[in-house]
């Protein structure tokens, strides 16, 4: 689903409620597997729902903050009752910040987490800033000024983040910069090479500095990190669309389908076949 708002045409933030989100999307549509075009982080009020993202379900409740990134495959199974305030953006849209951002953003980080007390006061706080200023009339600065709103959102995620995660610390110096620049590049050719060999090539450093800033940031290997972003991404067709598994074979580069379903069963212990056929029973609340 492309972006579009509506409240606000030509804007590439929204900052809306479940209630209003269900007046424009109907629940079949939202109990569906979606891919939406733009961020949307959304913040739980009351009430309870499922979500999935990427195949991976779970419950929502008072305190629950989720963020879905573009392309992910999308379900939400909302109760009735439930409330929640929800933060659309485009990828172009936020401020340019700090290097270590581009991790908190990655499709491989965690999705949703259950905050805590303060956590959700402060977040609450910040998020109440943000949709004030979006309902006021702009008077020629409203852009930025919501720009800079939605950057002190992110970072509050961003900290808290960091204070559950002391790992986060890697993102910092030349492992670091390379890890993120190692993702940039994961992301444009994972369809088209699974060898560490090429990356490092594409990155101009040796596979072992490559595996050293891995080791470092993920804590897992080059080999391991590129074939997560290709089974995610498998996954993601075979729940998403109707093609042929051959046809989803070619696409993420494997020459063979038994090959890839070699892979998959590696990856994700089932063959592809029996992970579409429980995708589809699992289609519901």
């Amino acid at each position: 689903m492309p972006y579009l708002s509506v409240c606000r045409p030509g804007l590439g933030i929204a900052v809306v409620t479940l209630r209003e989100i269900l007046t424009h999307a109907s629940r079949r549509f939202l109990a569906t597997p979606h891919r939406l075009a733009f961020h949307q982080i959304m913040l739980v009020g009351e009430g309870a729902g499922t979500y999935s993202a990427d195949s991976t379900r779970f419950e929502c409740g008072p305190g629950t903050l989720v963020w879905t990134r573009p392309n992910q495959v999308i379900q939400f199974f909302p109760a009735d009752g439930m409330t929640a305030e929800i933060v659309m953006f485009t990828e172009a849209f936020p401020l340019h910040m700090g290097a270590h951002m581009g991790m908190l953003d990655d499709v491989l980080r965690p999705t949703h987490w259950q905050l805590r007390d303060a956590e959700l006061a402060a977040f609450q706080r910040v998020l109440n800033v943000l949709q004030e200023e979006f309902e006021r009339p702009d008077q020629g600065l409203g852009e930025e000024l919501l720009k800079h709103l939605l950057a002190v959102v992110l970072l509050h995620i961003d900290q808290m983040c960091r204070q559950r995660h002391t790992d986060n610390a890697a993102l910092t110096g030349d492992n670091g910069d390379l890890f993120l620049r190692f993702r940039r590049e994961l992301d444009q050719s994972y369809h088209s090479t699974r060898l560490v060999e090429d990356y490092a090539t594409a990155l101009n450093c040796s596979t072992r500095v490559l595996a050293r800033a891995c080791r470092e940031v993920a804590g897992t290997s080059t080999k391991d990190l590129i074939d997560a972003r290709v089974a995610l991404e498998a996954r993601r067709l075979l729940v998403h669309t109707d093609l042929p598994i051959s046809a989803i074979a070619r696409q993420l580069g494997f020459s063979e389908v038994t090959n890839f379903g070699k892979f998959f069963i590696r990856r994700v212990n089932m063959t592809p076949g029996a992970f579409r056929r429980d995708s589809k029973v699992g289609n519901k609340p």
